[in-house]
């Protein structure tokens, strides 16, 4: 766990502490800011969650880039060569050569 997901599950209990006082005491703007602490958390515990798997696939990429560094090379040359491929698909493939002024 990384500190956005701890802070977003404290913020998510906060939200849930202040809407259940905002029933209580029948207050609307208590529970409305409870509900949007506990959106807010939620959101921050996604972020938490997205960012650590983003650091654990740079971490195995790193090492596989490591451990096989030309084997890496060539994916990254023929996933470079398909891009190419595909953003040269549908353009016009004639040259038009024009004969050159004469002075």
């Amino acid at each position: 766990m990384n500190d956005d997901m701890i802070e977003g599950e404290l913020r998510m209990g906060l939200g849930r502490v202040e809407s259940a006082i905002g029933d209580a005491v029948d207050d609307t703007e208590f529970k409305l800011r409870g509900k949007a602490d506990q959106v807010l958390g939620q959101v921050q515990n996604l972020y938490g969650t997205a960012r650590m798997s983003a650091e654990q696939t740079i971490d195995e990429v790193d090492a596989f880039v490591t451990e096989r560094p030309y084997f890496a090379a060539a994916v990254a040359a023929v996933i470079g060569i398909a891009f190419g491929f595909v953003l040269g698909v549908g353009r016009p493939k004639v040259i038009v050569i024009r004969p050159a002024p004469r002075p």
